[in-house]
């Protein structure tokens, strides 16, 4: 099997986020106050990268544009979650397991989100 890890890492230019929802819970140290929920963002190596000519058509996720992009990593996001990316919001719109090539690699798409 081939290791990826070295070309994400190439390519990995610009940290990415995963932007995760937190629960918001009673806080029993204050009385019981509750704080609620956030957005917390969970820094991963990954490459993001513009989609190809090919990925540019009708697939499972929809019609793609030249502002979406690829994310190759290790890292086991769920479709729907947020990502961060040179500040820009993205979202996972198809996941594609490359077990095959090497072991835990996987690649997202990823729509922009609207402005």
């Amino acid at each position: 099997m081939f290791d990826f890890k070295r070309l994400i890492k190439k390519y990995s230019k610009e940290p990415a986020y995963i932007l995760r929802e937190t629960a918001g819970y009673y806080d029993w140290e204050q009385g019981g106050m509750w704080v609620p929920g956030g957005e917390k963002e969970i820094e991963i190596e990954g490459a993001v990268v513009p989609l190809s000519n090919e990925d540019l058509q009708f697939d499972e996720g929809g019609t793609y544009t030249i502002e979406d992009r690829k994310l190759y990593c290790y890292e086991e996001i769920d479709k729907g979650e947020k990502i961060k990316h040179k500040g820009k919001i993205y979202t996972v719109m198809e996941k594609k397991d490359y077990s095959d090539f090497t072991e835990g690699l996987r690649i997202y798409f990823l729509k922009k989100a609207g402005d």
